[in-house]
């Protein structure tokens, strides 16, 4: 490893806090950062929800519509044969 002390980084100084005004300043930053944060995600989450109800919705669509075309035709000749006694 090391031969020599003077090779090994020591801490000399000791880090200060922040002044007081430098501390508001980080913790309004960091108040701006979350709410930025927490806006772009809703933002997004809002649009995935939104195009995810988009795609459901047509998938529906296109199933009840083909429940309807197949089973339709066999419903109005029921229909017809029941009112007219066929």
């Amino acid at each position: 490893m090391a031969d020599n002390d003077d090779d090994i980084p020591v801490l000399t100084e000791a880090v200060e806090p922040l002044p007081a005004a430098a501390a508001v300043a980080a913790a309004h930053d960091l108040a701006r950062l979350e709410a930025r944060l927490c806006a772009s995600s809703l933002k997004l989450a809002e649009q995935l929800l939104r195009d995810a109800c988009r795609e459901a919705e047509h998938v529906l669509l296109e199933r009840v519509m083909n429940e309807l075309r197949a089973e339709l035709p066999a419903i109005v000749k029921r229909a017809l044969d029941e009112h007219f006694d066929r």
